[in-house]
C-alpha cells in the first residue's frame, strides 16, 4: 500500500484573502468566519493529501488551541498570512520570519 502524495494546498480566510488565493490558482479556497472555522480546520488537517494549509491570522487567533495541536504533526504545514484586518508591520514580520525559517537567514525589509 502506497502513501498518498501530499500535493494539495488549501486556504481558509476572509473574502478578500480568499479571492487573492483563487486568483493565484489555489483550487481549494474556503471563505469562513474565524470563529466558525474549527470543523473545517479539523477535516482539512486530517486530509492525507494536504501539504500546506494557508490560514489568515484571524482564523489562527480564533482557533489557537486547535492550530497548536495540528502543528504537532509534520503535515499539513500551516502558513499564517495577514488577512484584511492585519496591520502592515505584522505582515512584514510574518514574511521575515517565514524567510528566516525556510532559508536560515534574516533579511532587512
Amino acid at each position: 500500500m502506497s502513501t498518498p502524495q501530499r500535493t494539495k494546498i488549501v486556504s481558509i480566510g476572509d473574502e478578500e484573502t480568499s479571492l487573492g488565493f483563487k486568483l493565484a490558482g489555489i483550487s481549494e479556497v474556503y471563505t469562513e468566519e474565524p470563529e466558525k472555522a474549527s470543523s473545517l480546520l479539523r477535516s482539512k488537517a486530517d486530509d492525507p493529501e494536504l501539504a500546506i494549509l494557508i490560514i489568515t491570522e484571524e482564523v489562527a487567533k480564533a482557533n489557537q488551541d486547535l492550530i497548536r495541536r495540528i502543528k504537532l504533526n509534520p503535515y499539513p504545514v500551516i502558513v499564517e498570512v495577514p488577512g484584511k484586518k492585519a496591520q502592515y508591520e505584522s505582515a512584514e514580520d510574518k514574511v521575515r520570519a517565514l524567510i528566516k525559517m525556510a532559508l536560515g537567514i534574516d533579511i532587512e525589509m
